[in-house]
């Protein structure tokens, strides 16, 4: 309905009309800012984390719309397990926001939740979620360790943990085997508090993340690289259609 609107307005105007990848638009949110703030953004090249209720992708950054997709999850994505594990407990919505509150005065090491085992050397990068999600709903007590309380706060820290390490592993892989220093985050778990503070650990890398009141959709963010595409020339035709999947994105 997006992309309809746009072209319609486009004609009705006589505007330029610019089709935009919703991903690279999340990572183009760390260079936006308000007057007089600092855009939180590097040169390229850099590694790129996005990661959203769609998409878990780490990804080789080489400009605003050129990037290499290092890892992507193999089923689900880090924020549709977020907000399943949410609905499914009644935590609220959007799930990711609703866990990272309740995670903050819990017990993440109430559950020992599992970690996926992807096939050695053919995965380097990528990631998955079912299992962990799977667990989270269906086996909770499996994994509940002698003496923890089965608390809506230690489920959300223990699974919050759970998630964004699994993520981070991956990260850190790449970064080692890039010698790449530099993150970028985008997408809405980029506002996961424990995500920030585990990057912002570690002393040998750099990362930047959106503002908060970027990290979810938004339309400043596709304004943002819209505007780098006219700036270079290019508008695309009024026969772009929508795609829900990009298939670089998902591995098969």
């Amino acid at each position: 309905m997006g992309l309809c609107f746009a072209k319609g307005l486009a004609w009705a105007t006589g505007k330029r009309f610019v089709g935009v990848n919703h991903m690279l638009a999340h990572l183009y949110a760390s260079r936006l800012a308000q007057p007089g703030e600092e855009p939180a953004a590097f040169d390229y090249p850099f590694l790129g984390l996005l990661v959203s209720g769609g998409h878990s992708i780490i990804c080789r950054v080489e400009d605003f719309d050129r990037i290499e997709v290092l890892g992507t999850t193999i089923d689900d994505a880090v924020g549709e397990a977020f907000d399943k594990v949410a609905k499914h407990y009644g935590f609220g919505y959007p799930g990711g926001a609703a866990i990272d509150r309740l995670a903050e005065a819990g017990d993440e090491s109430a559950f020992a939740f599992p970690r996926p085992s992807l096939h050695k050397g053919e995965h380097r990068y990528d990631l998955s979620y079912s299992g962990l999600k799977t667990a989270a709903i269906y086996q909770l007590e499996q994994y509940r360790k002698p003496g923890a309380e089965s608390s809506p706060e230690n489920i959300a820290a223990s699974f919050r943990k759970a998630a964004v390490d699994l993520l981070l592993s991956r990260l850190f892989r790449a970064a080692e085997d890039t010698g790449l220093r530099r993150v970028v985050a985008g997408g809405g778990v980029a506002a996961n508090s424990y995500l920030r503070r585990s990057l912002a650990a570690r002393s040998d890398l750099e990362a930047r993340f959106p503002p908060l009141r970027l990290c979810g959709d938004n339309g400043a963010m596709v304004a943002g690289i819209g505007c780098r595409y006219l700036e270079r020339g290019e508008s695309s035709g009024f026969d772009l259609n929508a795609s829900a999947r990009v298939p670089l994105y998902r591995k098969l």
